[in-house]
């Protein structure tokens, strides 16, 4: 691919960042909440059981725990999105909260990537060419751990200002999938 192509390709997906997203506000505040029967709409929110993301201490996505050193100041955290093999995606949203005073030194993220809007603090949206499943690791990010963290957690929420969390398909309306996520705990005391 050229580079005058990769442009094209980056400008065009710059242009469908807003439309792919623009849905997510409308009725999703409910999916991550219990459904309210004490209130007339009692209409029930779709999470794909399918699509999760998570925070791992390793590329495969197996290690969700971890327990540093005394002298141990840094960690590597890697954010997955799984999905099925059918289910191609082009984008995802979401935010990364980490717990106080760590901080984010590193990021090497997936190399194909065409756009980031955001910040993990407030919420991400990325794009990239449609990506078949299992799973795609989107960035991998070391971190600077004080001394004497226990019980540390981090977690992939909704966008702040969308409220979504989930990806958007390859197909012709980039359907988007509300996604579930798990979190990560650095010095588990449990």
């Amino acid at each position: 691919m050229t580079i005058r192509q990769r442009v094209r390709l980056a400008f065009v997906a710059l242009l469908l960042l807003p439309l792919v997203f623009s849905c997510a506000k409308s009725g999703k505040k409910a999916e991550n909440a219990p459904a309210d029967t004490t209130r007339a709409d009692t209409t029930l929110s779709y999470v794909s059981r399918e699509v999760s993301f998570g925070v791992f201490f390793d590329a495969e996505g197996v290690k969700r725990t971890i327990k540093l050193g005394s002298r141990d100041r840094q960690t590597t955290i890697y954010i997955i999105v799984n999905f099925p093999e059918t289910m191609p995606i082009a984008a995802v949203e979401y935010r990364l909260v980490l717990p106080p005073e760590v901080k984010i030194e590193n990021d090497v993220y997936y190399n194909q990537r065409v756009a980031l809007l955001g910040t993990f603090d407030e919420g991400i949206s990325e794009t990239f060419p449609c990506v078949p499943g299992p799973k795609l690791v989107l960035h991998a990010l070391t971190l600077s751990v004080p001394p004497g963290l226990k019980n540390a957690e981090i977690a992939l929420l909704a966008h702040a200002r969308s409220d979504f969390i989930g990806i958007a398909q390859c197909d012709e309306g980039q359907t988007m999938v509300p996604a579930t996520s798990f979190k990560a705990v650095i010095n588990p005391t449990e």
